[in-house]
């Protein structure tokens, strides 16, 4: 392995060299990306909202995803709240890092996990009703928030203040000031709900039915596995680990039989280009015919490929020969390109074999996968 990371890494040196004489018009053309949003066939999603300076990634995809399932299941279309799941996962980790006595990670970003273990134990809440924004702004704007909350609990390590009431206080009034306060009971189509109402009766997903699946060597296939990255802060072990083909092959039917999909990205790559609205391997990277389950798990393994953003497939198009996934994203650089794919990315199928961490879909849209599920018992 040692060899393979110097090759990989002198490889890297020299692919950065060749990027600036490289072309990416031209290298779209060749893959054959989609002209706009009308060449896909598009499943039900609502409109994209940015993010802005938020690492509310997760939240914003997640909730997106869980707005789709409704509409898929035939229940009420209706904008869900990203902040009511991000305010209350704030609350548990500061619980934890007490807890922990400071050894569990602190941080804005989430997972998957984020938003289904918060409105298991919360709830939830139409956007309407809170959007997290301080009165008066139309923009987030949640550095300082951060800050804030860093510094306490920094300050709460090393004055060792394990007292847990007084720290989901203080927690709290830093949540309260920027983000305003969560409600406890609101009007929804004339009708009065609390968040634990209001997902019993109107969200009402089957929340059982829900697996998120990953692909990586590190840990065993055909096994629910821990996601091995820090976001995954609650060292949730629920994600089924396929080979690459597998996982592949689940994002791209589940899809093709109408199923929208959440999932987990590495962004950082220079093929991920606003002004294109296109997310692709650079070609002095890899080629395409060696991204296999080996590139995937050393990029992984050498920190090239990280955890960095949510997003949400609600399209796929297979355009001679090259795969294409439409993807609604929350990140700001989203809107830096064709109009008509304001909020939305063209992820080439390569990106998506290489840099996709981990994915969640509905049980019926990936039946081989849940096959494999029920043979390990």
């Amino acid at each position: 392995m040692r060899r393979l990371v110097f090759i990989f890494s002198l490889l890297s040196a020299l692919a950065i060299a060749q990027a600036g004489d490289f072309d990416a018009q031209k290298y779209l053309q060749q893959i054959h990306k989609p002209a706009n949003k009308a060449k896909f066939h598009v499943l039900a999603h609502l409109s994209p909202l940015n993010q802005d300076t938020t690492s509310a990634c997760w939240a914003f995809a997640t909730t997106s995803f869980i707005e789709s399932e409704m509409q898929r299941l035939g229940l009420d279309t209706v904008r869900l709240s990203m902040m009511f799941p991000f305010f209350h996962v704030y609350i548990e980790k500061a619980r934890r890092f007490v807890q922990t006595r400071g050894q569990s990670h602190f941080a804005p970003g989430d997972l998957f996990t984020g938003v289904w273990d918060m409105i298991q134990q919360y709830g939830m809440v139409p956007y309407q009703a809170y959007s997290g924004l301080p009165e008066g702004k139309n923009t987030y704007n949640q550095q300082l928030m951060y800050a804030q909350l860093d510094s306490l609990m920094q300050k709460v390590k090393a004055l060792r203040l394990w007292d847990e009431d007084l720290v989901l206080y203080k927690v709290r009034q830093i949540l309260y000031k920027h983000m305003g306060v969560p409600p406890q009971v609101f009007e929804y189509k004339g009708k009065t709900y609390d968040p634990k109402s209001f997902l019993r009766k109107v969200v009402r997903l089957p929340w059982d039915d829900y697996l998120m699946v990953t692909s990586f060597q590190y840990a065993p296939f055909y096994q629910f596995v821990e996601l091995k990255v820090p976001d995954n802060w609650a060292h949730h072990d629920d994600y089924f680990n396929v080979p690459l083909e597998e996982f592949y092959r689940g994002i791209k039917n589940a899809l093709k039989r109408g199923y929208t999909v959440a999932f987990d990205s590495d962004i950082g790559e220079p093929g991920r280009m606003g002004r294109y609205d296109a997310a692709f391997v650079v070609p002095y990277d890899i080629p395409g015919e060696y991204i296999d389950q080996d590139a995937r798990e050393l990029r992984f393994k050498t920190g090239v490929t990280t955890d960095d953003h949510l997003m949400h497939m609600v399209g796929y198009r297979r355009v001679k020969g090259d795969d294409w996934f439409l993807v609604k994203d929350s990140w700001r650089t989203a809107w830096d390109g064709s109009p008509d794919l304001d909020g939305y990315y063209l992820f080439h199928g390569d990106y998506v074999k290489l840099k996709v961490l981990a994915f969640m879909a509905h049980k019926e849209a990936i039946p081989e996968i849940v096959k494999k599920i029920k043979a390990q018992k």
